[in-house]
């Protein structure tokens, strides 16, 4: 059973994605959610409380730290892979999160900037990937932050276009563009 504070956010994220963060009022929240006003401002403060938490509660950095620590067998085209394979599925069980910062970009930049530390972690985590891996002469040398930034860049461009789009074909590309992009990606940096 759901607690009370799932509710909400399950509740929130589904009128956002749907009319937009502005036009989502707390009280709809509540009455989706099936819960009081209060109830919701208990546990959330404001509406851009109920996203912060949304996007702290499913955040892909742990899992992301994880993969780091304890996946990563140091051979590039196999992590580049797994790292690419898992930000993607993070994406896509996220998508109403993303969708929400899209539909809000020009008019709400806070959701974006919300959103914005996660990317940031996750590119530092590459960084130091990258950094290790040319440690152990296995990659050329090279600036990490602009290849971090070109790699996430890749994955990101792949994610919107497949979110947006929503084309099922596109997801036919899947497995070529893993194949080929970080086939090409390693090939480029290899030593």
């Amino acid at each position: 059973m759901k607690n009370t504070s799932d509710k909400i956010l399950q509740a929130a994220l589904a009128l956002m994605q749907d009319k937009g963060f502005q036009a989502v009022s707390v009280k709809e929240i509540a009455q989706h959610a099936e819960v009081s006003e209060m109830t919701v401002f208990r546990h959330f403060k404001t509406k851009m409380g109920v996203f912060e938490s949304a996007v702290e509660k499913f955040s892909y950095i742990p899992s992301f730290e994880e993969i780091f620590a304890k996946q990563i067998v140091w051979d590039q085209e196999a992590d580049l892979t797994l790292i690419a394979k898992s930000y993607l599925d993070s994406m896509n069980r996220n998508k109403s999160i993303f969708l929400i910062a899209i539909q809000e970009r020009s008019d709400f930049p806070e959701l974006h900037q919300v959103i914005a530390k996660n990317t940031m972690k996750l590119k530092g985590l590459i960084i130091a990937y990258f950094t290790s891996i040319q440690e152990r002469n296995r990659m050329k040398e090279t600036n990490v932050d602009a290849q971090a930034k070109i790699f996430l860049t890749t994955l990101y461009g792949y994610f919107s276009s497949t979110a947006l789009w929503k084309n099922h074909f596109l997801h036919e590309w899947e497995e070529p563009f893993f194949t080929h992009t970080i086939r090409l990606f390693c090939e480029a940096l290899q030593k």
